[in-house]
């Protein structure tokens, strides 16, 4: 698939999933939003070939939604306060996908300054 291909296909997996969010879970966790506390996420690729062990490295997010959709496992971290790549103290959102629930492929980041 091209780059626009796989964005739209990305784009409509998100529609199905608002739209039909009661397969989805939802999981909060309590955290601290102070700066010296930061926790620091890896480096990620956003690219169909990289493989992720989620379970084994990520650290706890303050919210996480998971769901399935089209044979897909589908997992959005959110977190608060967290240092990733160049940005500090800023939300991010990790959006990922499987088709194992194994290995895991980063498909979007967000990011909303605070």
């Amino acid at each position: 698939m091209n780059h626009l291909t796989n964005k739209i296909y990305h784009l409509l997996i998100l529609l199905v999933i608002f739209l039909f969010g009661s397969s989805c879970k939802t999981l909060s966790f309590s955290g601290t939003d102070e700066y010296s506390s930061l926790a620091s996420l890896p480096y990620l690729k956003n690219t169909p070939n990289e493989c992720y062990f989620l379970d084994e490295f990520m650290p706890a997010p303050s919210n996480l939604v998971t769901g399935k959709t089209r044979g897909l496992d589908i997992r959005y971290y959110t977190y608060n306060s967290i240092k990733y790549k160049d940005i500090e103290a800023s939300q991010v959102v990790l959006s990922f996908y499987s088709k194992d629930h194994r290995c895991w492929s980063l498909f979007e980041e967000q990011y909303k300054a605070k």
